[in-house]
């Protein structure tokens, strides 16, 4: 493997400002690895060799007539593909999308090009981000690339499988119930989900509104920082999007001692669900050195952390049925010819186009947000959210962080179902708005990684990283190691 390809974000920025390594030969690496490992764990949905070459020479040009260095000058970066780049197809893995073109930039994108990023591919994801695994992309199904017969996760299972093989650096994915960091967990690197409202969603393909976050991977806590840096602060357009000021994540990781200052939470819940026994044993010896580290230990409780899995589906696919409802085959996306009346066209432009998962959350949702269930599905869901999020709040005043597993079960088989509450302390977050990074802390016997979570109040993203970027430096996981492909 190319020795550009384990830099760290932050080691290969420095380098390209310097001179000392071109952007170009970084998007040549990137795309060398590609082609030996893609065919096998299939994470790229489009590559554009030829337009990322043109840019990372444009950094390169940059750099030698002395110009400033944009913070992620050079560094190639790959981006799930429900973000929108101007003038490049964007498919939320559908066919419903095939042909759509992103008339825009989203937020993000636009941050990430004044920072002098360079785009090298859409990766693939479940249908509409719909799925925990990878499988319901329309187009195909992305591999662990620890374990090519297994299940990356979802549903940004591209975007994990591409960084924790080495494709890229670092790429962007969404989270709505743990989309980024059970992927991250089940792939041995880090992933990021930002406090509600941190990280602008404009121009992202909704899925369910009150959820959606856009968040990373990365090889190290401090990567992430950096990337979040660039791409967190308030915007207009977003209406959620909280009006705080730009932001540098990276501050405070040279601080010794982190845990000594800080209570670390566990929750009592975690006893009451079936859990792998070498993820509660790598569990057990993470809560020891954090407890080594000066940490103090305490048991929480949010009794509410039961509905969670119904919460969830509920809410989400109400706000999904509504989300979706802008896909009626008139406007953008698949037209059926099969239509002979604007109510039939309806019906066979989203009955041709979309998906078993799309379909049957659109029904669902449907069914709760209808007259008679509207009141005694949604509404009562929405009111035990709220009892939830005061549970959470509740721990929180016991402990600055909730740490958990990042999943409770290892990735299974294609074709295999995971338990319904293999994420339940990701999806926790979500409800509730609050932050969460996964973090790498070991492996099984058969060499398959497994991570733990870290949850804090809501916009305590600053010292989630430092406590996570702490944990990293002892959870005795050596982040130089990639699979053998």
């Amino acid at each position: 493997m190319d020795e550009i390809l384990t830099c760290s974000v932050k080691d290969l920025r420095t380098k390209i400002c310097a001179g000392e390594v071109k952007s170009v030969d970084a998007v040549k690496a990137c795309y060398k690895r590609i082609k030996e490992v893609e065919p096998k764990v299939k994470a790229f949905l489009k590559l554009n060799e030829e337009q990322a070459l043109k840019h990372a020479a444009a950094s390169d040009e940059k750099i030698r007539s002395g110009q400033k260095c944009g913070v992620l000058e050079g560094v190639p970066i790959a981006i799930k593909d429900n973000i929108m780049i101007k003038g490049e197809s964007m498919t939320s893995a559908s066919k419903y999308l095939e042909n759509y073109v992103s008339p825009y930039d989203a937020t993000v994108i636009e941050r990430l090009k004044s920072a002098g990023a360079v785009f090298i591919g859409r990766t693939n994801m479940d249908e509409f981000a719909m799925g925990g695994s990878t499988e319901t992309s329309a187009y195909q199904q992305t591999a662990n690339p620890w374990d090519i017969t297994k299940i990356p996760g979802g549903s940004s299972g591209g975007s994990a499988a591409a960084v924790s093989s080495a494709m890229a650096p670092f790429a962007l994915g969404s989270d709505t119930g743990g989309s980024i960091r059970q992927p991250a967990g089940f792939t041995g690197i880090v992933g990021y989900k930002p406090s509600y409202g941190l990280i602008s969603r404009y121009g992202v393909c909704a899925l369910a509104s009150s959820f959606d976050q856009i968040g990373s991977f990365s090889k190290n806590v401090y990567d992430t920082a950096l990337l979040v840096s660039v791409i967190a602060g308030k915007d207009y357009r977003d209406p959620v999007c909280e009006p705080t000021e730009q932001t540098d994540y990276t501050e405070g990781f040279d601080n010794s001692g982190v845990f000594k200052k800080l209570k670390i939470g566990i929750p009592k819940e975690l006893s009451n669900y079936s859990s792998d026994g070498e993820i509660l044993k790598s569990f057990d010896n993470a809560v020891r050195n954090l407890q080594l580290e000066g940490a103090e230990i305490v048991e929480v409780s949010a009794p509410s952390y039961k509905y969670v899995p119904a919460l969830y589906k509920v809410i989400m696919c109400a706000e999904v049925s509504a989300n979706i409802a802008t896909f009626d085959g008139i406007r953008y996306g698949y037209r059926s010819p099969n239509g002979i009346s604007l109510n039939d066209e309806y019906a066979k432009s989203r009955g041709e186009s979309l998906g078993y998962e799309v379909k049957k959350r659109i029904l669902f949702g449907t069914y709760v947000l209808g007259a008679k269930n509207y009141h005694r599905c949604y509404h009562q869901a929405q009111r035990v959210r709220t009892l939830l999020i005061n549970d959470l709040n509740k721990a929180f005043s016991e402990c600055d962080f909730i740490f958990s597993p990042s999943t409770l079960q290892m990735p299974v088989k294609f074709g295999e179902e995971l338990p319904e509450e293999c994420d339940i302390f990701l999806i926790a977050a979500n409800l509730g708005g609050f932050p969460g990074i996964t973090v790498p802390c070991g492996f099984t016997k058969n060499r398959m990684p497994m991570g733990v979570h870290f949850m804090g109040k809501r916009f305590s993203d600053a010292k989630l990283f430092q406590a996570a970027h702490a944990f990293e430096k002892i959870s005795g996981f050596d982040m130089s190691q990639y699979p053998k492909i």
